[in-house]
């Protein structure tokens, strides 16, 4: 088996860290948005200089007056006090990226100045304040800032931080206890951003001290491997008292197994005979209704192909259909139908050329289309691998590519569909209506391509804005209409206040539409989900019925509905990533699974949105992660589980 230079170099910086522990963490409790895990409304027991302070985040309508006594002047950070406040909130707020208050409009990046009254007695203000949103998230740069105005500081998405001194910080206390049963390898235990891996049964201790009035909670994210077992945690979580914590118990049993299985990993050999030597996370998957999941790989002799977990289906240097397999994309995506035909993108030797080659896309039985074929709304100009692929049980096949129409040299970005060279055809095209009247001023090519059995294609594009004259907004179509548009009011009554066009779009047998975007939740902030026409499906925040909280939505991860509705998607859940529908979690980090082996890493990269599937007419649900070979490397691999 190989080692990849980057796995290596991952595993080398995931050890490391481990073995070397977080940055020293401030003692800060950070209290967050109920309906949004991701979004820091308070800080409570944040020490700056020995002193212990609360922050809370002020309203953006708040006008600076009404905070403090004077307005701040020219920021000088190098000898304002303001500027150990600011550190100190950063250092609280790592790796988050939103704060606000709770029922406020919108989020904010944070980024913070600072004004230039010191504290004195308790009960004073710091003058600090976050500012206004930015699209380039956090800024570690510091800069003098001169003499803003109040609605300079007021606009957009601005944040204030109130500081509120509580006294003297008291003396920080060590989190610990006791690991019993184990007999495996590779337990980490976790307390918020410190992790403490575990070799032997006994006592244990974090190495970051805590301040009491803290909140503590210790969990597992790496489960024991050879013998694989299952740790739980005990007396793990609560606030930090005064004196040392020493009662965590850590006990390890025979592991618990999810349903979920690998079907193919590098370096596995398939019933065919081929070597699998990559699979290319980047071209994502697919799964039929028989279950056979398709991929894209390596075989051991360097060669490109497409995969079933049975076999190698069609490899580059093969000819289709009269033509020659020159390349295939790995960014290019995959997908299955039920007769096992599959559909990729690729470039195709051109006759007239040549050595040379020509964009293509294909099945493993023929040439859907070439650049340069002409189809019966004009000639093909281009072929987009970015829109991803997508197929059929019909044999029918859409993808993303530009079309000359007429004689001018004029070309327009399309959606087509086809089964071969004389049968494809522009379905869509920018700037044209589609039956219900709607014009599509755009079609966004990375917003990927989905279609169903009527050969109902659904993509993402740009609409003129219905409310606000000459603005346009993103909004999900099918080839037969408009589904829905930021702005739009779904039929749950939510208003939709974004669409993520890099997170994918499917369609089900009956044309319902499932899609990543934004909508408010209950306090008015702003969250990500998963949405189709009639409304939210999961955002951030909800609480499930196998009692998993969604605490972060991958709007990159990809999503995909079946003829249930039944919705998967990409997420977070305690701390680690994970895979879900709206039902519950499939599978996250560190499950072991039905063959024995464990989840070390779910991966988020396939190109157009298809990081993750469900069977069109079933309940599997397959997705890209890693696991450990023999040696301890980690590998990648292709895992199907079930929805719950």
């Amino acid at each position: 088996m190989k080692l990849k230079r980057t796995v290596f170099l991952a595993t080398f910086v995931v050890t490391l860290g481990l073995l070397l522990g977080a940055s020293a963490a401030q003692a800060a409790n950070v209290k967050w948005d109920p309906n949004n895990p991701t979004q820091a409304i308070r800080i409570e027991n944040l020490v700056i200089d020995d002193e212990l302070y609360t922050v809370a985040f002020t309203d953006k309508e708040t006008v600076a007056a009404d905070i403090y006594d004077a307005f701040p002047g020219t920021f000088d950070f190098e000898f304002n006090p303001a500027k150990d406040a600011a550190d100190a909130v950063n250092e609280a707020l790592r790796g988050m990226r939103t704060v606000g208050a709770a029922g406020s409009e919108g989020t904010s990046y944070y980024r913070i100045g600072a004004g230039s009254k010191e504290v004195e007695t308790p009960g004073q203000n710091v003058e600090a304040v976050l500012f206004w949103q930015s699209d380039r998230g956090v800024d570690p740069t510091w800069t003098t800032m001169r003499t803003p105005n109040v609605d300079s500081y007021n606009n957009g998405e601005a944040m204030w931080a109130d500081f509120t001194l509580e006294g003297p910080a008291p003396d920080p206390v060590t989190i610990g206890g006791t690991a019993t049963g184990l007999e495996g390898r590779g337990l980490v235990l976790r307390n918020g951003g410190d992790f403490e891996p575990i070799t032997a049964n006994g006592g244990f201790t974090f190495r970051t001290p805590m301040t009491p009035g803290d909140y503590y909670n210790v969990t597992v994210p790496s489960q024991p491997t050879d013998p694989a077992q299952t740790c739980s945690v005990e007396n793990g979580s609560g606030p930090v008292p005064s004196t040392n914590v020493t009662d965590v118990e850590v006990t390890c049993a025979e592991p618990v197994f999810k349903e979920v299985n690998k079907v193919a990993a590098e370096g596995d050999t398939l019933p065919d005979g081929t070597v699998l030597w990559d699979t290319y996370t980047s071209a994502g998957v697919a799964i039929n209704l028989e279950g056979l999941v398709a991929f894209v790989g390596r075989d051991d002799e360097g060669t490109n192909a497409v995969f079933t977990q049975d076999k190698k289906v069609a490899a580059e240097g093969d000819t289709i259909g009269g033509t020659g397999l020159k390349t295939i994309l790995t960014q290019g995506g995959v997908a299955i139908n039920l007769d096992g035909l599959m559909a990729f993108h690729g470039d195709a030797f051109d006759p007239d050329a040549g050595a040379g080659s020509v964009a293509a896309v294909f099945t493993q039985d023929r040439v859907i289309v070439r650049v340069g074929d002409t189809v019966p709304d004009g000639t093909v100009d281009q072929i987009l691998e970015t829109g991803n692929v997508a197929i059929n049980n019909l044999n029918q096949v859409a993808f993303h590519g530009t079309v000359e129409i007429g004689e001018g040299p004029e070309t327009v970005l399309a959606v087509f569909t086809g089964s071969d060279g004389q049968d494809t055809q522009v379905v869509a095209l920018m700037g044209s209506a589609l039956p219900d009247g709607t014009t599509v001023v755009e079609i966004m090519q990375l917003g990927s391509v989905a279609i169903n059995d009527f050969n109902v294609v659904a993509f993402h594009g740009l609409v003129d804005d219905p409310v606000i004259p000459g603005n346009r907004v993103r909004a999900v179509f099918t080839t037969e209409r408009m589904v829905a548009f930021v702005g739009d009011i779904l039929e749950d009554g939510t208003t939709l206040q974004e669409i993520n066009e890099q997170g994918g779009v499917a369609i089900n047998f009956f044309g319902d539409v499932a899609f990543h975007g934004g909508v408010k939740n209950q306090s008015g902030v702003r969250v990500s989900a998963v949405i189709t026409q009639d409304g939210v499906v999961a955002k951030v925040g909800d609480l499930l019925p196998d009692g998993s909280r969604i605490e972060e939505i991958n709007g990159f991860g990809g999503v995909a509905i079946n003829i249930w509705g039944d919705v998967v998607f990409l997420g977070r859940t305690d701390g680690v990533k994970a895979v879900f529908t709206q039902n519950g979690v499939v599978a996250k980090v560190g499950d072991n699974l039905a063959d024995g082996t464990t989840l070390k890493e779910i991966t988020d990269t396939g190109y157009g949105g298809n990081s993750v599937v469900i069977n069109p007419y079933g309940t599997e649900v397959v997705f890209q992660g890693q696991i450990d070979n023999q040696d301890g490397t980690p590998v990648d691999a292709v895992f199907v589980g079930q929805a719950p």
